[in-house]
């Protein structure tokens, strides 16, 4: 996409020009300005990769301020929006990309887009960006994984994943990732890590979705497709699992293919592992009873052996799995999964199931 601002000091020409660029499909428009100043902070903090820039403006005309931008971001795109023809050989004398005569036409905006695509180099339609984070936490573009030059610029990325699109302090990420470093060192580390990030996501062909704003920095969760963003959005049905929704809960239960960023030892991250686990297995305990209450039993056993690789000692997990297995009249596996159970959690906790439990091997 191409990221641009628009100057103009008529407001409704400013949302003229927005609706023409959004409508193109390949704008980003990151901001509209009807004072220049402000427009000038803004491009001092954010990169852009073209400014549509009316000519005539009081205080400040555009041929002035066009100066000012290419002195804050020499690589932009400048493009002039005038009313006037006589203007267009002082823009090019001032090395500008392009002019648009008022009222701007969409064809004749397209040739000063494709120009824009063309010469800065833009991919228009980024290669999609998938982040796993149940299990090892991988990051692919397109068909190619993405390999961080350093471990913490893929620590960084998942920090910013984790918080699920919420804007991030710099102070605070620092104090996550890097709190045995203070001060300048500290601010350098961050700084290196978050280049080698965006770098890392730009060469595999994504557009890096890392937003900076007011000293705060936040993931786009609408630029990735993500399987932790996807369990944690479902928001379970209010009449529970039932034939409408079984299969919905199923689709939600199997992105979990392991444990949180597992493998790693974020800190972190350790209060979202251990609430997404918990659940993961209401769920499945939810699945498992719609399925008894619908004589599935088979259907049962099957969910439940898939909890007990996440939690060999759950109680419930284990109780379901072995009535779903009486059920089924085969003993032999039941008795085998109950002696499992009884002999785990004893060497561990010392402790034997419970009487219903035991009820329910007599």
């Amino acid at each position: 996409m191409i990221r641009a601002i628009i100057v103009d000091d008529e407001q409704p020409s400013v949302e003229k020009m927005a609706k023409l660029l959004g409508d193109s499909g390949i704008v980003d428009v990151k901001g509209k300005f009807t004072n220049p100043a402000e427009a000038l902070e803004f491009l001092k903090k954010t990169r852009v990769d073209a400014v549509f820039l009316d000519i005539e403006m009081p205080g400040i005309d555009g041929l002035e301020m066009s100066n000012r931008v290419i002195d804050l971001q020499g690589g932009v795109a400048v493009v002039f929006v005038t009313a006037y023809h006589e203007y267009a050989v002082e823009a090019f004398r001032l090395n500008a990309l392009d002019y648009l005569l008022k009222p701007v036409s969409k064809d004749r905006l397209k040739e000063t887009l494709d120009r824009i695509v063309v010469e800065k180099n833009i991919r228009v339609h980024p290669a999609p960006m998938q982040v796993n984070c149940f299990g090892k936490f991988k990051v692919v573009v397109g068909a190619s994984e993405v390999r961080f030059r350093t471990v913490k610029a893929g620590e960084l990325l998942a920090f910013l994943v984790d918080r699920r699109g919420s804007a991030v302090s710099r102070s605070e990420i620092i104090d996550a990732l890097w709190g045995e470093y203070e001060g300048d060192r500290a601010v350098a580390h961050f700084n290196t890590t978050l280049y080698y990030l965006k770098k890392a996501l730009l060469q595999h062909g994504a557009e890096a979705p890392v937003e900076h704003a007011r000293g705060a920095y936040r993931l786009d969760p609408a630029g990735i497709d993500c399987d932790f963003h996807r369990f944690m959005s479902f928001i379970p049905a209010s009449t529970g699992v039932n034939e409408f929704s079984i299969q919905e809960y199923e689709e939600i239960v199997a992105l979990y293919g392991g444990e949180y960023l597992a493998g790693s030892d974020y800190q972190w991250a350790e209060r979202n592992r251990i609430m997404l686990r918990e659940k993961y297995i209401r769920m499945l305990i939810d699945i498992a009873d719609y399925y008894k209450s619908a004589g599935k039993h088979d259907k049962t056993v099957e969910i439940m052996k898939a909890g007990l690789k996440h939690e060999q000692l759950h109680g419930g997990i284990n109780f379901r799995l072995v009535e779903a297995l009486l059920l089924l009249n085969d003993r032999i596996s039941a008795a085998r999964y109950y002696d499992m159970y009884r002999r785990k959690l004893r060497n561990e906790f010392g402790l034997e199931p419970d009487a219903a439990f035991k009820r329910l091997m007599r």
